[in-house]
């Protein structure tokens, strides 16, 4: 799982969870509330329902006005007088009751004879009609005709409403006022019925004894000519009613059958049955089928954000499972119906989404991170041996390319750090070592990885060392406390979006070198100060001596002074050479016009000008001031030695693509190509005939020395007519 929210692509993928996972539960609530999965909850009950067949009570039968009758007895309607007939065959018999499926709602001269009939078997139970009333009133009652409602035990209603696909899987029991069902009135039963205002009619699942002719059936005509036993009936309850084909309606039913459906008394019959023992089933109600909707989708949501794919695959199947066995036991053994259909396709249609969307996630990270390699996605196409199998496929293969040669460039960089002669080790960006080679082993001990830059180095016992020393490119001695010295180089790393990554630490011993540069600073030192110092006696006794031979005195004082300003000129370049650059914004053209101001003496000897352009406008350069003063200064004081008197000095600053130029032009005698090819060297000097004393030969070699410090070049042209051209160039500070 990715670290939480940490990263665009886990936040994407937390949002699409959440989407996923809220519109699946909107989905499951509403299959669930509205029944949009009806027809399939029909058809696994149904199957249940057949797996979970009753026995039929041999003590219920039922008389059938059946086709045979019909032939026998004549068309329907039969006169009350046969019905009369009918229940005094039966009463000698004593059966325990005689339910009629038959409605007598309308009067018949033959009503009264029924009814004492009726009365002299003592246990008749009668149907009553239950219409909708006038102009969107209530239910209406319509009772039996007559005497027949006073002479029956009881009467009761005997709805038959089908489930919208056809199947009669309920019985219904209706709101106040209408009657209680015929069934319960035969058993005595006093459940309590749905409240008013709630809806019309409400079902109680019917558990079926078996398809049409379960229950024991003689023919109407049979019973009438005495074909049938006495011991058939007594003690049993008989329900009378039509089974015909053409005469009532017939009802598909959970079990199934190929007569064409169940007749409705067969139905009264199984609803009885039910009643009777206590068979019947519930079915849950809405929360309960919310809940069962819900909590598995949940728990496989929640799987998605923190199991594997393939123990998502078996969660879900678990789920689905579970589900499905809790359904079965609460049908089977509490007599309970919990549809477990909206629950399993719920989960059906979320964990193929999801691993949908999973794989075009993974797929665009795919193309991403290969193209974050350098490298470009193509989509798959036909090879020579068949078809490329599908666009992960192809993907994952050019990521694995592209994966092996980032491992073979991890090792050719693991074989360069192992490789090299210093100590060197890498940092992540909060500082800590990830990677160290043999000699820094060698130097801080075992056990690097893992452990903070500054500690390590801390075990070396530094003189001064804070963390903040550590930060930024950099190149600095680090002293120890047993007289050794080491280099410090640090150098970033980039990471993604060019941002810090770490850095990489070298750490070289730099004790020797240290020494080297000591010596060297105090040779520096020599002289400027012990050369210096005779040389400067000689001119101060020169001075101070008036009998000598002039000729010899100036000689004398003029070797002095070149021994001087050889010194001078060798500590400068020296230190150009070595010396630590300041860094600070620096105007080249202010400092144009300060160079030309102090040297405007020695130019105003030989009646030399300085001509300058391009200098009113603000000029800089990141560098060290004094240093590339020095070299203007250079620069400028060629030019003046060399030139005529009454010559003019042209200098020029010119900007460029980022870059200063700063040219210098005199009207001397230039220099020869072989001269123009070693101006730059150290110790060079030309001898001019107006140009006095040819110096020491470092002035110009200082200039370079310091102009390619400041990451610029300098270079000699020879300029037209005559004369030196030098032209600095230096980058413009942005």
């Amino acid at each position: 799982m990715p670290e939480p929210g940490r990263s665009p692509a886990f936040r994407r993928l937390l949002l699409e969870w959440l989407l996923v996972a809220v519109l699946a539960t909107a989905a499951a609530g509403l299959a669930s509330w509205n029944g949009l999965l009806a027809r399939a909850d029909g058809a696994v009950y149904d199957a249940l329902a057949l797996l979970n067949g009753r026995p039929a009570d041999p003590d219920l039968i039922i008389v059938a006005i059946d086709d045979r009758s019909l032939a026998e007895l004549g068309r329907w309607p039969w006169p009350r007088a046969r019905h009369a007939e009918l229940l005094r065959v039966l009463a000698p018999m004593a059966p325990r009751a005689v339910v009629y499926d038959v409605l007598f709602t309308e009067p018949d001269p033959a009503d009264a004879d029924l009814a004492r009939a009726m009365t002299d078997l003592g246990s008749v139970f009668l149907p009553v009609l239950v219409e909708q009333g006038f102009n969107g009133a209530g239910l209406r009652e319509v009772p039996p005709a007559g005497p027949l409602a006073v002479a029956a035990e009881g009467v009761g209603q005997v709805i038959i409403r089908p489930d919208p696909d056809g199947v009669v899987r309920h019985r219904e029991r209706c709101a106040r006022p209408a009657p209680r069902p015929l069934a319960e009135v035969v058993l005595g039963q006093r459940r309590p019925l749905p409240p008013a205002g709630a809806a019309p009619c409400v079902g109680e699942m019917i558990p079926f004894a078996g398809p049409p002719g379960a229950y024991r059936t003689v023919s109407f005509g049979s019973v009438l000519r005495g074909e049938v036993p006495a011991a058939f009936f007594t003690g049993r309850r008989v329900l009378v009613g039509a089974t015909a084909l053409g005469m009532t309606d017939h009802f598909q039913t959970p079990m199934g059958g190929s007569s064409g459906g169940m007749s409705g008394v067969e139905l009264q019959a199984n609803i009885l049955d039910a009643l009777d023992h206590g068979l019947t089933r519930g079915e849950a109600g809405r929360p309960w089928r919310l809940a069962l909707a819900i909590l598995p989708l949940w728990a496989l949501m929640t799987g998605f954000l923190t199991l594997k794919p393939a123990q998502n695959l078996g969660l879900a199947a678990g789920l689905g499972a579970a589900v499905l066995a809790l359904s079965v036991g609460l049908f089977g053994l509490a007599h309970l119906w919990l549809s477990p259909v909206t629950t399993l396709a719920i989960l059906l249609l979320v964990f193929p989404v999801w691993g949908w969307r999973r794989l075009a996630m993974a797929s665009d990270f795919l193309k991403a991170e290969f193209e974050r390699l350098g490298g470009h996605l193509e989509a798959p196409a036909a090879t020579a041996h068949g078809p490329v199998a599908d666009v992960v496929a192809s993907q994952a293969r050019a990521l694995s390319g592209a994966i092996s040669r980032m491992d073979a460039l991890r090792r050719f960089a693991d074989d360069i750090l192992a490789s090299l002669p210093d100590a060197t080790l890498v940092t992540d960006a909060q500082g800590v070592v990830i990677q160290a080679n043999a000699p820094a082993r060698a130097l801080l001990g075992e056990g690097l990885v893992g452990v903070p830059l500054v500690d390590l180095l801390r075990r070396l016992e530094p003189v001064a060392l804070e963390a903040g020393d550590l930060t930024g490119p950099q190149s600095r001695p680090l002293a120890l406390r047993d007289g050794r010295t080491l280099l410090l180089h640090t150098a970033p790393r980039r990471g993604e979006g060019e941002g810090p990554a770490g850095e990489v630490i070298g750490l070289a011993d730099a004790t020797e070198l240290m020494a080297t540069a000591r010596q060297r600073e105090q040779a520096l030192q020599l002289l400027t100060h012990d050369m210096r110092s005779p040389q400067t006696s000689i001119l101060a006794l020169l001075q101070q001596s008036p009998g000598l031979e002039p000729t010899m005195v100036g000689r004398i004082a003029a070797n002095a002074r070149r021994t001087l300003a050889l010194a001078d000129g060798f500590v400068q370049f020296a230190r150009a050479e070595a010396a630590a650059l300041g860094r600070e914004p620096v105007d080249l053209a202010d400092m144009v016009c300060e160079m030309a101001d102090e040297l405007w003496p020695q130019a105003q000897q030989k009646k030399v000008t300085f001509v300058q352009a391009g200098c009113d406008e603000p000029a800089f350069t990141l560098g060290d001031h004094s240093l590339l003063a020095r070299a203007f200064a250079n620069l400028f004081e060629n030019a003046v030695k060399y030139s005529p008197p009454g010559a003019r000095i042209a200098v020029a600053l010119t900007r460029e693509a980022g870059r200063i130029m700063v040219s210098v032009t005199d009207q001397g005698p230039g220099l020869t190509p072989e001269e123009a090819a070693a101006v730059f060297e150290p110790f060079q000097r030309f001898d001019r005939p107006q140009g006095g004393d040819p110096g020491a030969g470092l002035g110009l070699a200082f200039v370079r020395s310091v102009v390619v410090r400041h990451g610029g070049q300098v270079r000699y042209e020879t300029a037209s007519g005559g004369g030196a051209h030098f032209i600095v160039d230096l980058p413009e500070m942005a």
